[in-house]
C-alpha cells in the first residue's frame, strides 16, 4: 500500500488574509470547520502570513498528521517508509536567506 492508495492524503485548511477581517470576526471560525469536517480535512486555521497568526501551528499540524500516517501505514507491514524520524521543528533561525535572495534576484522586473 503506498501513501495515497486508500485516498487518505493528510490535508488542512489555511484560510489566510483572516488579519483583513474585522477583529470580532478573527476567531469565529464556525463555517471553516463545518467545512473541514464536511469534506474529511485533518484540521483547519486560520491565519496571516502577514502576522505570522497560525502560519507555524499548521505546518507544524500538518506534518504530524503525515507522520501519524506513515506510522499507521508502517504498522501496516509497509516497508517503505522508515521509522527512525526523531523530531520534527520549525526554526525561522535556520531559514535559507541566501536562497531567499537569490529567487528574489532572480525575479525582479517585470512578470
Amino acid at each position: 500500500m503506498t501513501f495515497f492508495e486508500d485516498g487518505h492524503l493528510p490535508a488542512v485548511i489555511v484560510q489566510n488574509k483572516v488579519d483583513l477581517l474585522p477583529e470580532e470576526e478573527q476567531d469565529n471560525d464556525e463555517e471553516l470547520k463545518k467545512f473541514s469536517n464536511d469534506n474529511g480535512f485533518n484540521g483547519y486555521f486560520r491565519a496571516s502570513a502577514k502576522t505570522g497568526k497560525n502560519i507555524k501551528e499548521s505546518m507544524e499540524f500538518l506534518i504530524k498528521q503525515i507522520i501519524k500516517r506513515l506510522e499507521e501505514l508502517n504498522s501496516k507491514g509497509n516497508a517503505e517508509f522508515n521509522k527512525d524520524r526523531g523530531s520534527l521543528a520549525l526554526d525561522p533561525d535556520k531559514h535559507n536567506k541566501e536562497a531567499d535572495q537569490k529567487r528574489k534576484n532572480e525575479h525582479s522586473g517585470c512578470c
